[in-house]
């Protein structure tokens, strides 16, 4: 074990996140990954990507539609994510202080408001996609990582760093979207498409947004997922 892996090791339990992940970017060498990493950090060498469980019990009460002036419960489902969010962003700098304290460049992102391109709705680093090449999950048709655990679920945040960290490699895990086809068939906004041979998923992200603003929140392709229909053991539990 290497010097910078016993430091995730030991600080890992204090982080407080459900889930832990890393990419190795000599795996991805000529991707976008890698290219996206290394503008931020030209030294990066590992993806570390921090998960956290929405709660099912939350996510039930999330609804698209709300009448103007009255009480929604789906106003839950954005304090459950500023809850997460906080607590991946401090798990993120916490990691960053102990490898920067250990001599190694890290970047801490945050969980929330990544800066983002809003002509494409692209952010500078795509957390999901790192979450993915770390072995948390696979993305879905709806463009959202699904874990074993927790289906889609979960909400990410990431730090980039120069040391090298023993990767857990891809996860293996299928899921059948092209038997499910739920998130399509639910999506209020008909932003969610069946992807062409060779790709992973299609979906029109202003058509999603824009409903997403409209609606003041949608979260009905995460709600109606299989995967993500009751919680499971932590893979460490």
């Amino acid at each position: 074990m290497s010097v910078a892996d016993g430091i995730l090791q030991r600080i890992e339990p204090d982080l407080e996140v459900d889930l832990v992940g890393v990419a190795s970017l000599a795996d991805w060498k000529g991707t976008k990954l890698e290219e996206t990493a290394r503008v931020l950090l030209p030294a990066a060498k590992s993806v570390v990507v921090f998960s956290m469980e929405i709660m099912r019990e939350v996510l039930d009460l999330s609804s698209p539609t709300r009448i103007q002036g009255a009480a929604s419960t789906t106003d839950l489902l954005n304090t459950d994510g500023a809850h997460l969010y906080g607590k991946l962003t401090w798990a993120a700098y916490d990691f960053a202080r102990a490898m920067r304290n250990a001599g190694y460049s890290t970047l801490p992102l945050p969980a929330t408001d990544c800066p983002t391109d809003d002509r494409f709705m692209m952010a500078i680093f795509s957390y999901k996609h790192a979450a993915q090449a770390a072995g948390l999950g696979r993305l879905g048709w709806h463009s959202l990582l699904i874990t074993p655990e927790y289906g889609p679920r979960m909400r990410l945040g990431v730090c980039l760093t120069e040391a090298e960290l023993e990767s857990g490699g891809e996860s293996k895990v299928v899921f059948n979207c092209e038997r499910c086809r739920k998130c399509i068939d639910i999506c209020p906004a008909g932003a969610i498409k069946e992807p062409s041979p060779g790709e992973p998923y299609r979906i029109d992200k202003f058509a999603c947004n824009g409903y997403r603003t409209a609606a003041g929140g949608c979260s009905e392709c995460m709600r109606v997922c299989p995967p993500g229909m009751k919680t499971r053991k932590k893979r460490n539990a």
